[in-house]
């Protein structure tokens, strides 16, 4: 009786110790598997992203991004950090003040771009490609313009005084049957441009003056 319940004892054990024999080679499979599914997801993302790492292979040595960037900044650096810096001084300002532009004045000041520049005999996006820029930059370049035309729009105020005195003082520009009435609107648009340009250094270099500003990089 006594080897019988034994033997049944042992078989049970047997029993749960091969149990947990599968039990573990399942767990290693699934973790195997994982590991292997990890590998393949790394290596897809590397591929996929080697453009993030790697800017270019020359006879298969690769010239990484971060070699690429320090010659640039080499380059141009400090113009394009000081470019950052205004534009993000602009939107700083323009948030505490409440100034806007809506993507329809976005959009509308580059129809006219687009017009004048068609009128030349060319095109916006060819004028882009020269310039090595995209729509997506003129859209930027234009709202920046625009917001700051807000934010000093009571210092560049063009009065018809103004127009009219520059456009008798320059009739040799417009030839002799040019008409006022036929030309004030550009003249005021160039007065006011180069008013704003002037304007704008002197806003500019007050509100870098009154920012806190952090240089952590020295070009």
């Amino acid at each position: 009786m006594a080897k019988k319940l034994e033997a049944k004892i042992n078989n049970k054990s047997k029993g749960r110790i091969e149990s947990l024999k599968k039990n573990l080679k399942k767990s290693k499979s699934k973790r195997y598997l994982l590991i292997l599914l990890i590998l393949v997801v790394v290596g897809l993302g590397l591929y996929l992203g080697k453009s993030l790492f790697i800017a270019a292979l020359v006879s298969g040595r690769p010239i990484t991004r971060f070699e690429l960037v320090r010659e640039l900044e080499k380059g141009a650096g400090k113009q394009t950090l000081e470019s950052l810096i205004t534009k993000e001084l602009i939107s700083q300002k323009a948030q505490k003040e409440g100034v806007t532009v809506s993507d329809e004045d976005v959009k509308k000041e580059i129809e006219n771009i687009s017009k004048m520049i068609e009128s030349q005999g060319s095109t916006l996006d060819a004028a882009l490609s020269i310039q090595g820029q995209t729509r997506e930059d003129l859209e930027e370049n234009v709202k920046i313009q625009k917001t700051v035309e807000k934010l000093l729009q009571e210092e560049v105020v063009i009065s018809d005084e103004d127009t009219l005195k520059y456009f008798e003082e320059n009739k040799s520009l417009y030839g002799e049957e040019a008409v006022f009435e036929d030309l004030k609107d550009d003249i005021r648009e160039q007065l006011k441009q180069e008013k704003l340009s002037t304007a704008f250094q002197e806003w500019m270099t007050k509100l870098k003056n009154e920012s806190q500003i952090i240089y952590f990089v020295n070009f």
